[in-house]
């Protein structure tokens, strides 16, 4: 019923928008048949083609000399526009462009007093076109300010035409065309919404009052019968004070300039008042104000930003109107006012329409309707205030109050509230109004009887709330209805519900519901490409390793149906784009998809490379810079995801180039004119932080002082957040200089500032924020670097809670230190996660890289008895996995760093004897051990023990000639288990074990030198590293 009125209103305004100023007492078949015959000769274009035709008038602005001039600007402007539109190959309105201009330019031409009643009637159709707001919602050209006022210009050049044919020919001339061009002319001032509008609109209405006001003095003395024929009427006044109003607005919103806004209202007021003097008068026809007064409000209410025009205009002819003994106002009128309200989406809709209704309520001339009540609901729907959606109910229950019969309709309307909110309770909400209207229905009532829509909104709230789940019971209840059947949106809503959650399989597996129901009869329950891309969409979220081909299934099904004639089937490019997200782990079959489909966007061309910046590698990148590239040949235009995309490629590429890589693609981007965000800028940055180039950090931080600096400059969207700071502390982490734990701890000193000013979440430090400023520390090293990092773990407590990984730092930062007692410090770390843990703090778990890390801090260390500390770590750390603490058992890494924390032992020969029967039962174990073996980094580190720690003679050779060779077998030598042995062995045995040759050149030899079957393992190895 809303939309039917509004349907039907909005055409009554559009007819009176062309026949604005004819006069109310004409009969409607003589307008009809006056428009009949105008359109059976030449018509002029219609209003949807005129927008375009507007392009050629620019040049009339400045045409205010001769005819002759005119003409020739006029030719020249129609030149330029004719190529324009030419480019985009529309003849039509290449000729309506042409006709146009060539009609303005030949009543410029025609002598006074020779215009016939076709050129009059031809302006005017001309002047209402260019008048009306509706042509611009097809207009290519004309959206700006400039143009609109050169439209307005254009229409007063043609009246100015009229006017001078009208003086010229005094009585002969028609005074009706004469009030009509000048309706139209405020009428196109009032549209044209510029910086002196209002005043230009005033001047005419102004000219319009005193033409009519002449003529009406003319026909007293001829005791005309038709003397109130032509003059100003409602619409005139209305459209100035609109204006005005408008100017009112503007200079106080957009200006704050209140004074200028003061002056405008007072204006619109006085139209208002002179309105009042002119039209509201005892006996006049009160039947065609009160459609006029519609059809103005309908204009009104479909402008999003005049609801306070449209109600104090309302509310000014509603007071005015009752002291003059005329209704002007009717409930429709007041529905129109509470309409523009829901369509305004203001904060205060609902309390402004809420107030009109109880107004109408109140009143004895209006009362209100259900679409009175319908419309203040509809704000409710709009409102984003919580509060409001609990009023719905209350509304409705004023319904009963005021003897107004209730429909599905308004009850619907309050379901969807509450099933869009998705607050607690809201579903239950809407069944007890289903309970309602069943109820209602049953006592006879049956306007209020639920229908599909009501329990689709009754579905769609179990999904918003609970799920899907609770969802497909409701659609299990519809299915099993006697009188109502499930329609495809029904099982759309049920499977979106899955499809958020991931859930690919039950999705699917309604769809086959769906698809069941329909072949049983249900013709509502067609599967539609909207079902079949929910089921898609499902796919694309459940990370299923069978997504991408379970996804080219259900597509092939789609292309199947369209084959076979059902052409609402054929997959679309956002199909495609979904189907490309299917395969997102898989890169290639993504870009296989890229150009399988049509029509490519830049979604499409996005979601494939986003897929290759998943992928990782230098390859990926490289082919997603060749996709950047390629959619700009194919005229698609790149938009900041895009870039992102290939950005992010970049980062984790591992290339030696990938950050100046990164950092040219946002340059282009601003070549481009295409706005970074902070997302972009902390792909650079990242790509920066993962460089090994020289200043590479230096880089990284100028381009967060650069985010920085045009967020103060009002750049809203280059704000840097915690994880901009964090790459960029992670890049001084990763530069090794000398200054990079100062550097880092200043950054994050910054962060705790903003985020404690401004008490702003997005720049808040988090754990791997300390983590990484802790690493920087630990990697730049230096005798106090343990010391502070400490001290920065302190600082942050308790706004930051380090974890497991932030003390594995602290840990290196002490192992790599030069202080005393480093060793103890990170053990001492080392019991109190374990502490923690065994507390029930899982977090805290420790991992086999922090017993490695602090075994490494002993073997580093200088204090007695080390390597018995570090062996007590490893016994420590096997003890904690047989009793569940941590994970794995020790790992290779483990066993050699206490192989190295004895190989490493000073002290006298005691303690080490001590220390290589250590190194020796490790290696052992090591070596006879299920779950782990020695490396090339074991074997070089054993044989510097026996270099160390054993004295000269046949034990000690004999030993080094065991380890070599079994370092020979498992095909590990490098370079440093090479020079041990050389260290460890006598020239004899060295000679032995490289095959005879001599010793005392063996200095020269290199491994390289060495036969392949030696060093393979450790080749190997070095080229696995290379490649991950």
């Amino acid at each position: 019923c809303c939309v039917l009125l509004a349907t039907v209103c909005v055409a009554n305004a559009k007819i009176r928008s062309t026949t604005t100023f004819v006069p109310p007492h004409i009969e409607r078949h003589q307008l009809h048949q006056r428009c009949r015959t105008t359109a059976a000769r030449a018509p002029l274009p219609s209003s949807t083609d005129f927008g375009a035709i507007s392009g050629g008038f620019h040049a009339l602005l400045s045409a205010t000399s001769s005819p002759t001039d005119q003409g020739s600007t006029i030719q020249s402007s129609v030149k330029s526009t004719k190529r324009t539109v030419e480019n985009n190959n529309d003849r039509k309105i290449v000729e309506a462009i042409e006709d146009q201009t060539s009609l303005v330019e030949r009543v410029q031409k025609i002598t006074l007093g020779k215009l016939t009643k076709d050129d009059k009637r031809d302006m005017l159709t001309l002047m209402r076109q260019l008048s009306s707001m509706n042509r611009r919602q097809d207009d290519s050209f004309s959206n700006s300010l400039r143009q609109r006022r050169q439209d307005a210009m254009v229409v007063e050049q043609l009246l100015d035409r009229l006017l001078r044919e009208r003086q010229h020919m005094g009585e002969a001339h028609s005074h009706e065309e004469e009030v009509v061009a000048l309706n139209l002319a405020i009428k196109a001032w009032y549209n044209a919404n510029v910086k002196g509008s209002a005043d230009k609109a005033q001047k005419l209405l102004k000219r319009l009052t005193e033409v009519t006001s002449a003529e009406s003095t003319k026909k007293q003395q001829r005791k005309d019968s038709q003397l109130h024929r032509h003059q100003p009427d409602l619409y005139s006044y209305a459209y100035c004070y609109a204006a005005w109003y408008r100017e009112a607005v503007f200079a106080e919103k957009n200006i704050g300039n209140s004074k200028a806004s003061s002056a405008a209202m007072r204006k619109a007021e006085t139209v208002l008042e002179s309105m009042k003097d002119a039209l509201m008068l005892p006996n006049g026809n009160t039947l065609d104000m009160v459609e006029d007064m519609n059809s103005l409000l309908v204009i009104w209410s479909n402008d999003i930003d005049l609801p306070d025009l449209a109600e104090k205009f309302l509310r000014f002819v509603y007071k005015e109107s009752s002291e003059s003994g005329d209704q002007w106002i009717n409930t429709r009128s007041y529905n129109f006012v509470i309409n523009a309200w829901a369509k305004s989406q203001r904060r205060d809709s609902f309390i402004r329409a809420h107030a009109l209704l109880h107004e109408m309520e109140s009143s004895t001339r209006v009362e209100p309707d259900l679409l009175s009540y319908s419309g203040v609901i509809s704000c409710i729907a709009k409102s984003k205030r919580s509060t409001d959606i609990k009023r719905a109910e209350d509304i409705l229950h004023q319904l009963d109050k005021h003897n107004v019969a209730p429909d599905n309709v308004i009850y619907n309307q309050v379901i969807n509230i509450h099933s869009k909110s998705g607050a607690k309770g809201s579903a239950k909400r809407c069944e007890k109004l289903l309970t309602v209207m069943h109820g209602l229905a049953n006592d006879g009532n049956d306007k209020v009887a639920p229908d599909v829509r009501t329990y689709n909104l009754v579905l769609s709230a179990w999904a918003n709330e609970e799920g899907p789940e609770e969802a497909e019971k409701v659609l299990q209840r519809l299915e099993s209805h006697k009188s109502i059947n499930p329609n495809s949106i029904s099982y759309i809503t049920c499977m979106d519900a899955y499809a958020k959650v991931g859930d690919a399989h039950n999705s699917l597996r309604v769809l086959s519901m769906m698809e069941k129901s329909f072949e049983k009869g249900n013709k509502n329950a067609k599967p539609t490409r909207r079902a079949y891309t929910s089921a898609l969409n499902a796919l694309a979220k459940s990370g299923r390793g069978d997504a991408g081909s379970r996804a080219e299934a259900l597509v092939a099904s789609m292309e199947k149906l369209y084959s076979a004639g059902d052409k609402e089937m054929k997959p679309d490019t956002t199909t495609y784009n979904i189907l490309i997200n299917c395969h997102k782990s898989s890169a290639t079959r993504a870009e296989k998809v890229l150009y399988k489909m049509g029509k490519r966007d830049v979604v499409s061309y996005t979601s494939v490379i986003n897929a290759y910046s998943t992928q990782g590698g230098e390859n990926a990148a490289k082919r997603a810079q060749s996709l950047l590239d390629e959619m700009q040949n194919d005229s698609v235009e790149p938009n900041a995801q895009t870039f992102n995309g290939a950005i992010t490629a970049w980062s984790r590429s591992g290339s030696s180039t990938a950050a100046k890589k990164a950092e040219g693609l946002l340059k282009k981007m601003e070549e481009l004119q295409i706005k970074p965000s902070a997302k972009v800028y902390t792909s650079v940055i990242s790509a920066w932080s993962k460089s090994n180039e020289p200043g590479a950090a230096l880089r990284a931080e100028i381009l967060l002082k650069v985010m920085q600096a045009m967020y103060k400059k009002g750049n809203r969207t280059m704000k840097p957040n915690c994880f901009t700071f964090t790459a960029v502390i992670t890049a001084w982490a990763r530069s090794g200089e000398k200054d990079a734990g100062e550097r880092a701890e200043k950054l994050l000193d910054r962060m705790i500032q903003l985020y404690q000013d401004g008490k702003d979440d997005d720049v808040k430090p988090n754990v791997f924020t300390l983590t990484a400023v802790v690493d920087a520390y630990a990697r730049a090293g230096g005798r106090d670097a343990a010391t502070m990092a400490s001290n920065v773990v302190r600082k942050v407590d308790p706004l930051i809670k380090p974890s497991h990984a932030t003390y594995n730092c602290l840990m290196k930062a002490w192992s790599n230190s030069q202080e005393r007692g480093a060793a103890r410090m990170a053990e001492s770390i080392l019991r109190k996660l374990e502490d923690e843990y065994q507390r029930g703090n899982k977090i805290m778990q420790p991992t086999i890289i922090t017993y490695s890390s602090c075994i490494n801090a002993w073997a580093k260390s200088t204090d007695q008895g080390k390597a018995k500390r570090a062996h007590a770590v490893l016994v420590r750390m096997k003890q904690m996995y047989e009793a569940g603490v941590i994970d794995s058992m020790p790992n290779t890494v483990a066993y050699t760093a206490v192989i190295n924390a004895c190989a490493t032992t000073y002290g006298d020969q005691l303690e080490k004897e001590e220390a290589f029967k250590i190194a020796y039962s490790i290696f052992k174990e090591l070596s006879e051990s299920n779950h782990a073996s020695p490396n090339h980094v074991t074997y070089s580190t054993f044989l510097r023990a026996i270099s160390k720690l054993m004295p000269e003679g046949e034990k000690k050779d004999a030993l080094v000639s065991s380890t070599f060779r079994l370092c020979i077998r498992d095909k590990l030598v490098d370079y440093n288990s090479l020079f041990h042995m050389r260290q460890a062995a006598s020239q004899q045995l060295c000679s032995e074990l490289l095959g005879g040759i001599d010793c005392s050149g063996a200095k020269d030899i290199t491994v390289d030198d060495l036969p392949y079957s030696w060093t393979s393992n450790v080749q190997q190895t070095a080229r696995r590293k290379r490649n991950n």
